[in-house]
């Protein structure tokens, strides 16, 4: 069966997008894997495109990292998704939901090339430490529909971030893993991030990793909303309503090529 891919980045995220509105194909784990391995494509997430089950939503999707576990959030991927329904006239509307693992996706197509993503947040920080072969680690843990930890502290070196992103995959006391952020506070409204992601390792942007480096600075280090968060490539401007709980993430989404698979 020949499959089309569509390929975009999220501020170097890299998303590939199976359309099954127009198209009779589905994806399973295992084609992930399968296409992943091959070398076909190369994606940090894969998200299917669906028609929804509860026509109150304009939209279903399935979000798979790179080795073939499901993800329940991707805000990269969500922005991604908003400009392909726009690219392709999928929709009449600006505003659309989107019904993922997680709950709802809140999408716009905003002005500039810059899309919004929003949701509601229903999950709490948890401070634990952990213990790791070389040293106690101390996160700020809320899930996100994904489990996200935030450090603000400073590594010693790129080979410690890795390291300990790696480490905590297999961490006993993280049975579904993840998604390590190493946050440095530039003032009360900016952060430098890094992430590494569960299924996927360190990527060059994490939307939802946003998302919960802004909850933790806000909660925990006198920062004031709408955090500005870097990536290597980009940035996203993250809005949190304490009163609603709802989080929104603006930032940058770019159509890269299309690729047909055989699959």
């Amino acid at each position: 069966m020949l499959i089309n891919f569509y390929i975009y980045s999220g501020l170097g995220n890299i998303i590939a997008i199976v359309d099954s509105i127009r198209e009779n194909v589905s994806i399973h784990s295992s084609d992930v894997t399968k296409i992943y391995l091959n070398k076909s494509v190369h994606f940090d997430q894969l998200i299917n495109i669906l028609p929804p089950a509860d026509q109150n939503n304009d939209f279903d999707v399935n979000i798979y990292n790179n080795d073939g576990s499901r993800a329940s959030n991707c805000i990269n991927g969500a922005r991604c998704v908003s400009k392909f329904i726009e690219d392709n006239a999928l929709s009449a509307h600006k505003k659309i939901k989107v019904l993922t693992d997680g709950g709802i996706w809140y999408l716009e197509a905003m002005n500039q090339d810059k899309y919004s993503a929003s949701f509601f947040v229903s999950g709490d920080i948890e401070h634990i430490i952990f213990n790791l072969a070389d040293q106690d680690l101390s996160l700020d843990c809320i899930n996100l529909g994904n489990p996200h930890g935030v450090n603000f502290k400073k590594m010693d070196s790129d080979q410690d971030f890795l390291k300990i992103g790696k480490e905590l995959q297999n961490n006993k006391e993280l049975p579904d893993g993840i998604n390590f952020g190493l946050a440095h506070k530039v003032d009360e409204k900016e952060i430098n991030l890094r992430v590494y992601e569960r299924g996927v390792g360190e990527t060059l942007a994490c939307g939802s990793g946003a998302c919960a480096a802004a909850i933790v600075g806000i909660h925990k280090e006198n920062m004031v909303s709408p955090v500005k968060v870097n990536f290597k490539e980009g940035s996203l401007l993250i809005d949190y309503k304490l009163e609603s709980k709802m989080i929104s993430a603006v930032g940058s989404a770019t159509f890269i090529e299309e690729r047909k698979i055989e699959l």
